[in-house]
């Protein structure tokens, strides 16, 4: 016998909600959010974005632009409400949260969409938002000529009264807010950073705003609840006290920013007990370690070997997401907000609560692997060029067109080059040149560098290149390449 999923209406099998699911996710990566899915209304429609982090100099690297723009199509899409999960400033600077405030009543004056309909900010603090960070980075410094000037204040100073005059809200440690019948539930980050992943007096928050079992209800916070990224040991979810809060809540979808991810790898979105989205940032985004051109090179394989390849360029990212509530479901839409296209197909979730079909394991089950398109070719050429460490040396690079989308099969998120030769393998992982934008925008070949000095000098060395979705599965390699010294 099918499984059923309950709908609120008639029941359907689980391949027949994924067939319409998909069908959804087609107009939604047209670019527009329909009215009805599958005959059904929307009942809750919520932007939701991270990690903004304004800062109030002109020259800033953080843009105040896309911030507004993502809010500009939040109001186009006639959200109900705005959810961003933390890091609003970038130095914990009164003026950076003013600036903040003041973007969201340039586009929701009085807290009015432009067709004159209310939406509700529901806005929480993250590490960055207190002062701390003013005196970290040195581009805090340059935020004001004169360090006694007004917009040189601390947020620190004085967090209530600041957050109230800005937001116009009463500010508690954890607020509880109902949009549309739906509970949200925001824990802003503790000001004691050394103990910033846990929220005191959660669980007790929790059963208080008293969550209809029967419906969805959405938790956020700024740290991530540990075990639910896949770099992070899955034992430590046991013994996270947030985790252990949530685990009580199976209809609960927690919102986490802080670690900027990129929106297009699918293990963004995770699911257990509970379901975790973890929200990119509108500012700039990361990507995992362990490729060649990672964002972070923390936990690549080798840590002392010097990285021959520059980070992808996450400077230039700038993402968000888009929350519709169904009876039956609730699909997140994607968003790069520099390029206004999706990032990838929409995530679907049935509700009310997790049925196993949206976990990791399964969705890797259902899921097709990346190719490259008919007739792509890989090239192999050398170069003097720099390390990561600017040193030069001789560099053999090998080049390739991207894997997109194509016949049901999903972007590549990364790719796997080897080397080989007789008795000699190396096998080295890298993340595409515009990874953080989408598809349409990335028309450049990405590449994989190896040092002449790490391949055989009297041995003809192949190259094979595969694509890897965020599952880890490769597709079909592209046609080898050989290189010889």
């Amino acid at each position: 016998m099918k499984k059923r999923i309950a709908t609120g209406g008639p029941a359907l099998s689980r391949r027949a909600f994924f067939g319409q699911a998909t069908a959804a996710t087609m107009l939604m990566a047209a670019g527009c959010l329909p009215e009805k899915v599958g005959g059904v209304e929307p009942r809750l429609k919520v932007g939701v974005l991270s990690d903004i982090h304004l800062l109030v100099q002109k020259d800033s690297m953080h843009s105040d632009v896309y911030f507004e723009k993502a809010l500009r199509w939040y109001d186009e899409q006639k959200a109900d409400a705005v959810l961003l999960c933390g890091d609003i400033a970038d130095c914990g600077l009164v003026s950076e949260l003013e600036y903040a405030a003041a973007i969201w009543n340039r586009v929701f004056p009085g807290d009015r969409r432009s067709d004159g309909e209310p939406i509700k900010h529901l806005f929480h603090f993250g590490d960055h938002d207190y002062g701390g960070y003013a005196h970290k980075y040195p581009w805090a410094k340059t935020s004001s000529k004169d360090p006694d000037a007004p917009n040189h204040a601390l947020v620190n100073e004085d967090v209530v009264a600041i957050w109230e005059r800005l937001f116009h809200e009463k500010w508690t440690p954890i607020q509880v807010h109902e949009v549309k019948g739906y509970t949200f539930v925001l824990a802003h980050h503790p000001r004691n950073l050394q103990n910033g992943t846990v929220i005191p007096g959660l669980a007790a928050a929790l059963a208080a705003a008293n969550p209809d079992p029967k419906k969805p209800f959405f938790y956020s916070m700024h740290r991530p609840v540990h075990g639910t990224l896949p770099e992070w040991d899955p034992k430590s979810l046991a013994t996270d006290p947030n985790h252990k809060a949530l685990c009580r809540y199976p209809n609960v979808m927690a919102f986490f920013g802080h670690c900027h991810r990129n929106c297009a790898d699918e293990l963004n979105l995770w699911q257990g007990e509970y379901t975790v989205v973890h929200v990119p940032s509108t500012s700039y985004c990361c990507t995992r370690g362990g490729r060649e051109n990672s964002f972070s090179c923390g936990n690549q394989p080798d840590k002392k070997r010097p990285q021959l390849m520059d980070r992808v360029d996450c400077r230039t990212s700038n993402q968000a997401l888009f929350m519709t509530v169904y009876s039956d479901r609730i699909v997140l839409a994607r968003r790069d907000v520099r390029h206004d296209r999706p990032m990838g197909v929409d995530w679907v979730v049935p509700l009310p609560s997790p049925d196993g079909s949206c976990s990791a394991e399964a969705r890797k089950g259902r899921a097709s692997p990346p190719a490259f398109p008919e007739g792509a070719v890989a090239t192999v050429s050398t170069r003097i060029g720099k390390n990561r460490a600017k040193k030069e040396l001789e560099q053999v690079v090998v080049t390739f067109p991207p894997a997109h989308s194509h016949e049901g099969r999903p972007r590549a998120l990364d790719y796997e080059v080897t080397a080989s030769a007789d008795g000699f393998k190396l096998v080295r992982r890298v993340f595409p040149t515009r990874a953080y934008w989408c598809e349409e925008a990335e028309k450049e070949p990405s590449m994989c560098v190896f040092g002449k000095f790490e391949l055989p000098s009297d041995k003809t060395v192949t190259f094979t290149v595969r694509p890897a979705d965020s599952f880890g599965v490769t597709g079909q390699p592209l046609p080898p390449v050989t290189w010889r010294a």
